[in-house]
């Protein structure tokens, strides 16, 4: 039989491996030190080109029940001929991949070997990549994200795709509104106790005022009342478009990391935080100021001690206050058009990645593809519109 004749249906050759150099005098040893580099459960034993047995990494389990000792390694410089099986079946060269894999689903195999009549060995066939034929297109290493009101921005630091500037300036926009809506809400609510409702005590609910050192009582109200806008905050982010557009961008980048397909109901069962996100750093931050600012006001924590139980409190918790942020306030579950706008960027992203060269970005273009140069200018434009509007009423109030 003929090479030619042996491989006329298409698309067995593109999934068959080529047979491990294995022969009946190797040892176990041997064996085991081949599976560690080829991705089969079952390899073939081979006597000049022909098939004589295949030996299943299932035949050598036994040996983990031994001491590692001299039992161990007899066994292990047995012979393979002693130890290998008669193949449960063969596939015959000419044979289609879809009538390869109906023989792994009969019999129950991981891998078969191609055999032809005179017995020689082409090579083997793994159910898995019956399964998955094409090989996975590369993908960037690591990819940023950013979500906006307006869709999801994705970037490798050499490629962007998605939203554009502008959606990402106005993530810098919506945030600042938010948090500043919160602080006027807290700043309300105290002046409301105090000027309307005249509740004793209530001038301390004011955040402007930051009470000197040595009063803990003043102290702790005032870091209570940072979280309180903090918090607001937070629940104003859970309720915004941010939060779900912030989801789709983690589990986009969860899925092309990963290697899955780039379809909804994928990309929905990949988690929502993501270990990379930018509000890990912020929960750092949070723990570090919060501790250091508390612990500042309590006698018993003077002298640098306050900083150092919150740099300690801070490496211990980042990380895991970072992923509750991320799953209870700074995410929420995604819709489909949430996550459609996701998958979107990511397949634009990966579009562009094959089609364009190997690049190595420079540290300037980096910042700027990561969105973070647009995110700020957004909040710097806001605030400096805050700025105008105070100014304007401050002008109005005195003149009348």
């Amino acid at each position: 039989m003929s090479d030619t004749n042996a491989f006329s249906q298409p698309g067995l050759r593109s999934v068959l491996r080529p047979t491990p150099p294995l022969a009946p005098e190797d040892s176990l040893r041997r064996c085991l030190s081949l599976t560690r580099f080829q991705p089969l459960q079952t390899l073939p034993v081979l006597e000049n080109g022909c098939l004589r047995g295949v030996v299943p990494l299932s035949c050598l389990l036994p040996a983990l029940q031994m001491e590692a000792g001299a039992e161990r390694e007899h066994l292990l410089d047995r012979p393979v001929s002693e130890v290998m099986q008669t193949p449960v079946a063969t596939a015959a060269p000419e044979m289609s991949a879809y009538e390869v894999g109906k023989l792994c689903a009969q019999y129950g195999l991981s891998e078969i070997p191609v055999v032809d009549a005179q017995g020689y060995c082409y090579g083997v066939v793994s159910a898995a990549d019956l399964l998955l034929p094409d090989l996975p297109l590369p993908r960037p290493a690591r990819i940023g994200g950013m979500a906006t009101p307006f869709g999801v921005y994705l970037t490798d630091g050499s490629l962007r795709a998605g939203v554009s500037d502008f959606a990402l300036a106005t993530t810098g926009v919506t945030m600042t509104i938010l948090h500043s809506f919160s602080y006027a809400c807290i700043v309300g609510a105290g002046w409301l106790l105090n000027h309307v409702l005249h509740v004793r005590g209530a001038a301390m609910l004011d955040p402007d005022y930051v009470p000197p050192a040595g009063q803990p009582m003043m102290g702790l109200i005032y870091v209570a009342l940072s979280l309180m806008v903090l918090c607001l905050f937070l629940l104003l982010m859970r309720f915004s478009r941010l939060a779900g557009f912030h989801a789709a961008e983690h589990q986009t980048v969860h899925a092309v990391e990963r290697g899955e397909r780039l379809q909804i109901d994928i990309v929905r069962r990949m988690p929502r935080p993501h270990p990379r996100c930018g509000t890990n750093f912020v929960a750092a931050v949070l723990v570090f100021s919060t501790l250091s600012q508390a612990f500042g006001y309590i006698p018993a924590f003077d002298g640098g001690i306050a900083q150092l139980v919150a740099v300690l409190a801070t490496l211990f918790t980042w990380r895991s206050v970072g992923t509750f942020l991320q799953e209870r306030f700074t995410t929420r579950p995604a819709t489909d058009r949430e996550l459609a706008s996701g998958i979107a960027a990511g397949n634009e992203l990966l579009a562009r990645y094959i089609d364009s060269p190997p690049t190595r970005p420079g540290f300037f273009k980096r910042i700027w593809f990561s969105g973070m140069v647009q995110v700020l200018s957004g909040m710097c434009l806001t605030y400096s519109v805050y700025y105008l509007v105070w100014l304007a009423w401050k002008h109005f109030t005195h003149s009348v």
